[in-house]
């Protein structure tokens, strides 16, 4: 029961009430210590939703069984609302009408209704008080009066004087424990003026910790879970009970990024819940609710006032009231005071049914909570969907259908196109399902067509090159090679793997000239691609000295036209030639025109180094030490400048970045892609890793910059706060995007601590392989000294 707790029965309540049992027993403790002349009346405190009425209800149920406390305590429990009380007399009216219900007497019942006729208030209290009192007596126990929402009953439904009443009943009647809950505190127990100041122990419901909303997803789901998948639930229900239970309802037993992807549903299911809150609410207060809600982040009076179009004073009076009925909730204080909803999932519940620049916020910062908190594949992700799909029934599992079809289609590398295809086809054999959705067939028949299609012609085209290789006909079969290599391109492959192979067949058939041909036609159109600079090299090698020196004319003549991709040609030729110094001044001149790859900058090294060049070869690699780091991160280069994929140049910068610390080389890359939100959505989740690890390499104010300038910050926005935090800059953001933010922090500063230790493990490791060359050097001199 998401809503209603009370209509659990004694048994459904004990086994559904895995969470507050800490809670429970820390008021129970209060029950326990109320044994003199006067008892400790505790009201319990917490938002809609943490659990008060479950909490409550459960200590009546442990006070019932427990043999100590059921011998000294009857617990009378009110409903969970009492609009039919509006004074004292009628409070403990409804006191004797709870009691005719629990024990079934009718007695009870008839003089319910005797009482009822009563119309002196003061004779109707003093009458019901009486004989709730008397029942006390004959049980010989003492009466726990369970009633909730007491802020309601004492500020809007009884009059002032009648909370005097209360109080003097509390104080002087020991057998009435008084055990309420609320919203928040409120005016009658928080002024001094006030009846009922001081006089309860107060215990604030807090919001769920991560482990005990994994035990709630697991009891409700029936499906356990690790800590990382409850994590983003928790941040979305802010470890509110009932909203929690809502999700853990709707989709337990499916993946993150599903829930998200039918986040609609969710919302829609729940409407009528939301919209009861809503309409429960005055209109003026409505009003300063929904801008509230609109603002999502918490807010000041002021810009809850301009954004409701009322003075700043009104607009803190209903935000007043609104704290006082527990729907929205204070931080801060002073200047610093801000509010926000406390029901964190109304948020979204309200920008998704407004959509608009709101809606658009909301699931950004979905889907990077999702990325940073799951962060699976997309063919893994394919593979959890299609499987929760075979389980369910054809009702249960029509979004999954609309899922796998968004993710097909919104695939551009045509290589994981295929394989989503056919993990579709042939591993969960979707198009044979009954009732598969007429899009995703018609999708996925098109697709297949197309992929077996492309399929099919690279197998023939393939399997007719390995004939022709295994009876040794290379040339022939770097022909077909180079035929796929031209299908491939059409296909929209944006590398050369049938180039290579055509080259290397060419080779092996003693045709270099072919292989040369082939090469300089793509080299062309790819001219990073290290791969073919490699074969061009090899190709040269074979060729006599006066063919290499007329396709270096050729080359040049290319360079002289225009085609800056010739400078690699021309350093490869220049390299065959062993012209050392032909190949550094192609190099600069590549380099100036941004076309130099991985083989032509060894080839420069090559050069540099060698005796013949006449160059100072340390200095050299000094002034290259950038293109010249640990490992060489060539392959970072090519793909970072490669074509116009986000994915290949992402890759690119994370080598560069992440992988050789190149952050001035990887920045501009990051920089390029973060210029298109369409770009750096695709790659959005690659982004906020190397983004990280950016953060804790120490480029915090870079990766800030960067963020802050990309029309595309809104789909980063927990990361941009985590660097502004990190930084130590002002931050203003909804506690959801505070939360996933705090948990970034920590990820950046381990990383950045464990970077600490890797670097001091390897200066260690330096050192300590210093002193030992050093000690063989010693040891070679003393060993030398007597031969000379």
């Amino acid at each position: 029961m998401k809503h209603n707790p009370a209509f659990l029965t004694p048994e459904q309540l004990r086994s559904s009430f895995v969470v507050r049992k800490r809670d429970l027993d820390i008021v129970l403790q209060y029950i326990r210590d109320s044994t003199g002349p006067s008892n400790q009346h505790v009201l319990v405190l917490g938002s809609r939703g943490m659990g008060k009425t479950t909490l409550v209800r459960m200590l009546a149920d442990t006070v019932t069984r427990d043999p100590e406390l059921g011998a000294r305590w009857y617990p009378l429990v009110f409903g969970e609302e009492s609009y039919t009380v509006s004074t004292i007399g009628e409070l403990w009216l409804e006191a004797i009408m709870h009691l005719g219900d629990q024990t079934g007497d009718a007695r009870w019942q008839a003089l319910h209704d005797e009482l009822r006729a009563e119309r002196d208030d003061d004779r109707l209290c003093a009458r019901a008080l009486a004989r709730l009192v008397g029942f006390a007596e004959e049980q010989g126990k003492r009466i726990l009066l369970v009633i909730e929402n007491l802020h309601m009953l004492l500020d809007e439904q009884m009059p002032k004087k009648d909370a005097w009443s209360l109080r003097h009943t509390l104080q002087n009647e020991p057998r009435i424990l008084l055990l309420a809950t609320a919203t928040s505190r409120f005016g009658a127990i928080l002024d001094e003026e006030q009846a009922l100041y001081e006089m309860f122990a107060t215990y604030a419901l807090e919001p769920l910790d991560l482990a005990e909303c994994r035990a709630l997803w697991e009891a409700v789901g029936g499906v356990k879970a690790s800590e990382r998948r409850v994590r983003p639930m928790q941040i979305l229900t802010g470890g509110n009970p009932r909203l929690l239970g809502i999700l853990a309802s709707f989709a337990a037993k499916t993946s993150l990024r599903h829930l998200m992807e039918n986040l609609t549903q969710l919302v829609d299911d729940n409407t009528d819940y939301f919209k009861s809150h809503l309409e429960s609410l005055p209109a003026t207060e409505r009003k300063v609710y929904v801008m509230l809600a609109d603002l999502w982040a918490p807010s000041t009076a002021r810009e809850v006032a301009e954004a409701a179009r009322m003075e700043v004073n009104q607009a803190s009076a209903l935000l007043h009231r609104l704290v006082g009925r527990g729907a929205v909730v204070e931080e801060g204080q002073g200047r610093r005071l801000r509010y926000r909803l406390s029901e964190r999932l109304y948020n979204i519940y309200h920008l998704l049914r407004r959509r608009g620049a709101g809606a658009a916020r909301v699931r950004a910062v979905v889907d990077f909570i999702v990325h940073f908190y799951e962060g699976d594949g997309l063919l893994g992700l394919l593979g959890q969907i299609a499987e929760e799909a075979k389980g369910l029934g054809p009702e249960d599992r029509r979004d999954h259908f609309d899922v796998m079809e968004g993710i097909v289609q919104r695939v551009r590398d045509p290589e994981l196109r295929r394989e989503l295809v056919l993990s579709l086809i042939s591993r969960f054999d979707v198009l044979n399902w009954p009732d598969i959705s007429v899009s995703l067939k018609g999708k996925l028949v098109r697709l297949a067509a197309t992929e077996v299609t492309h399929f099919e012609t690279a197998r023939d085209l393939l399997l007719e090159a390995t004939g022709y290789a295994h009876v040794d006909r290379y040339a022939d079969a770097g022909a077909v090679l180079e035929r796929l290599a031209e299908t491939e391109a059409r296909w929209g492959m944006d590398w050369c793997p049938s180039v290579v192979t055509a080259a290397e067949a060419y080779l092996k058939a003693g045709r270099p000239y072919d292989a040369e041909r082939c090469v300089r036609r793509w080299l062309a159109i790819r001219a990073k691609d290290p791969n073919l600079a490699e074969q061009l090299v090899k190709a040269l090698q074979l060729l006599s000295p006066s063919d290499q020196a007329r396709l270096l004319r050729e080359y040049e003549q290319a360079v002289a036209a225009g085609g800056s991709w010739a400078w690699i040609a021309v350093a490869a030729a220049q390299y065959v030639q062993k012209s050392w110094n032909g190949v550094l001044q192609a190099y600069d001149k590549s380099k100036h025109c941004h076309v130099t790859n991985p083989i032509l900058t060894m080839l420069a090294l090559l050069s540099a180094v060698s005796p013949q060049s006449g160059v100072d070869g340390n200095r050299w690699q000094d002034e290259h030490q950038r293109e010249l780091e640990l490992a060489y991160p060539w392959t970072g280069r090519v793909f970072a400048a490669s074509g116009n994929h986000p994915i290949t140049r992402i890759s690119g910068a994370m080598l560069l970045g992440e992988g050789a610390g190149l952050w001035d080389e990887a920045f501009p890359v990051v920089e390029q892609i973060l210029s298109s939100e369409e770009d750096a959505r695709e790659v959005a989740d690659r982004l906020r890793d190397l983004l990280i690890a950016a953060a804790a390499a120490g480029q915090i104010d870079r990766a800030l910059a960067l963020l802050e300038a990309s029309p595309a910050r809104i789909l980063f926005e927990p990361l941009v706060v985590a660097l502004r935090q990190i930084a130590g800059q002002s931050v203003h953001a909804p506690p959801e995007v505070l939360e996933v933010a705090s948990d970034l922090v920590r990820l950046i500063e381990q990383q950045r601590h464990k970077r600490q230790d890797d670097i001091s493990g390897e200066a260690r490791a330096s050192g300590n392989r210093a002193r030992a060359k050093a000690r063989v050097r010693r040891a070679r001199k003393g060993r030398a000294a007597p031969e000379n």
